[in-house]
C-alpha cells in the first residue's frame, strides 16, 4: 500500500499541482509591490530554464514589504525547494504562505492542497488530514477536485491503520469518480483489514471486471468465499478463472479437485488431479487422484492411479491389489500382490492369491495359497477356503 501512495502522489503529480501556482491572474501579480514583482518575474525565468538554484536564491533575497509579497513568495519557494529536492523547506515555506491567510480564496485553496499532497509524501498523514478535510467539503472544488482529495484522505487513513475512516473515505471518493484499479485496491485493502468479506467479494468482482486477466484478484476472491466458508462460489471462480484463461498453480488446481470432490463430482476431481500428476506427482497427490476416480467409479484409472501411488509408498500395492480383485483384474491382482511386502498382510496376500486364482480357475494353485494362508495364521476363513478348493480338486 506503501506502494500505492507513491504511485497517486508521484513526485511528477506534485509538481504538476506546485507549478499551477505560477500561473497567476494579471490581477494577483498586480497586488505585488513593483520591487516584488521585478523579483518574481527574474526568478521565473530562472525556473523555466530549471535554473532551481538561482531561482531559489533570488526569491530569497525578496524584501517582501507586504504580508501578500511574502505569502506570494513563499508559494514560489515551495515549488524551488520541491525541485531542489529540499521538501522540509518546502513545507515550511507552503506552511508560511498558507498561514498568512492573505491569500485569495482559490489561492488559498490550492496552497492549501499542494501543502496537503507534500505532507502525503513526507508520511506527515494526520498533519495532511487537517487540511483535507476542510477541503473535501469546499463547495467551490470541482467534482474530480474533491474527488482526488477523498481520495487522499483515504490512502492517509489507510497509512495511519484507521481502516473504517479509510474504507468511508474512498467510498466518498468512488461517488464522485470512476473506479480505477489504483481506488478499488485501497478499499479492498481495508476491507480485508477490516474482515469485510462480503464487501470485498463485491470489490473484487469491480477488479475483475476492470482487469480480468489479473490473477490476484481471483485468487484474493477465492479467499473470501474461504473466509465465508462458500465452498461453491470458491469453485466457481477457479473455474471461472481457468475459462478466462488464468493458469493456476499445482497447489490451486489440487484446491479445484477438493473443492469439486466436495461438491460431488468426482470425475472432475479426478480429472483435475490427474493434469497435476502428469507432471510431477507425489504419494499425497496420487492417492488424491486414486481415491477421487474410485469415487467415481473409474476403476481402470483408480487402479492405474493407486499403482503410481504404490511406486512412492508400497503400502498402497495392497489397496490396487484389492481393488483389482473387485473388479475382475485378476492377473493384475496377482502381479500387484507379488509387490506387497508387508509381513502382517502375508496372511492376507495368501488368501487373495487364492481367491484370484479361483477366479482363473487354477483350482491347485488356489488351494496352496489358502493352505499357507492357514499356515502362517490359522483362521475359519482360511478352512472355508481350504474345504471349498478341495472339493474342487478332487
Amino acid at each position: 500500500m506503501k506502494r500505492l501512495i507513491q504511485q497517486i502522489i508521484s513526485r511528477c503529480s506534485v509538481l504538476v499541482l506546485l507549478m499551477s501556482v505560477l500561473s497567476l491572474p494579471y490581477v494577483q501579480a498586480a497586488q505585488l509591490s513593483a520591487m516584488t514583482a521585478r523579483q518574481v518575474q527574474k526568478a521565473l525565468e530562472f525556473q523555466a530554464e530549471e535554473q532551481w538554484k538561482e531561482a531559489a536564491l533570488v526569491l530569497e533575497s525578496v524584501g517582501t514589504p507586504t504580508e501578500y509579497d511574502k505569502a506570494f513568495v513563499n508559494r514560489m519557494l515551495g515549488v524551488v525547494y520541491w525541485q531542489k529536492e529540499q521538501p522540509l523547506k518546502a513545507i515550511n515555506a507552503l506552511y508560511a504562505s498558507v498561514n498568512s491567510k492573505v491569500l485569495d480564496e482559490e489561492a488559498q485553496r490550492a496552497s492549501e492542497r499542494m501543502l496537503a499532497d507534500l505532507l502525503m509524501t513526507q508520511s506527515r498523514y494526520q498533519d495532511a488530514l487537517r487540511l483535507y478535510y476542510p477541503l473535501s467539503t469546499s463547495k467551490e472544488l470541482r467534482q474530480k477536485d474533491r474527488g482526488e482529495i477523498w481520495l487522499r484522505i483515504a490512502q492517509a487513513h489507510y497509512q495511519d491503520e484507521q481502516y473504517s475512516k479509510a474504507l468511508k473515505g474512498i467510498n466518498a471518493h468512488l461517488k464522485l469518480a470512476s473506479a480505477k484499479p489504483s481506488s478499488l485496491s485501497l478499499k479492498l485493502g481495508s476491507q480485508l483489514k477490516l474482515k469485510h468479506w462480503k464487501g470485498s467479494t463485491r470489490t473484487l468482482k469491480q477488479l475483475i471486471a476492470i482487469e480480468p486477466g489479473k490473477k490476484t484478484w481471483w485468487i484474493q476472491l477465492v479467499g473470501s468465499y474461504q473466509r465465508l466458508n462458500d465452498k461453491k462460489q470458491m469453485l466457481n471462480t477457479l473455474v471461472l478463472a481457468t475459462r478466462k484463461g488464468i493458469t493456476l498453480s499445482d497447489s490451486e488446481k489440487v484446491m479445484m479437485a477438493q473443492l469439486y470432490q466436495q461438491q460431488g463430482v468426482p470425475e472432475k476431481a479426478a480429472a483435475v488431479m490427474a493434469e497435476v500428476n502428469q507432471v510431477e506427482a507425489d504419494t499425497t497427490r496420487l492417492v488424491m487422484e486414486a481415491s477421487y476416480w474410485q469415487h467415481a467409479k473409474e476403476w481402470d484409472k483408480a487402479i492405474v492411479a493407486w499403482e503410481r501411488a504404490a511406486y512412492h509408498a508400497p503400502k498402497y500395492y495392497w489397496v490396487a491389489a484389492q481393488l483389482s480383485l473387485q473388479h475382475g483384474q485378476y492377473q493384475k491382482a496377482l502381479s500387484l500382490l507379488e509387490r506387497v511386502n508387508n509381513p502382517e498382510k502375508a496372511p492376507d496376500v495368501e488368501l487373495a492369491r487364492a481367491l484370484a486364482y479361483d477366479k482363473l480357475n487354477e483350482f491347485d494353485k488356489a488351494l496352496l495359497h489358502a493352505k499357507r494362508a492357514n499356515e502362517l495364521k490359522p483362521s475359519d476363513k482360511s478352512q472355508s477356503w481350504i474345504q471349498y478348493l478341495t472339493q474342487k480338486t478332487l
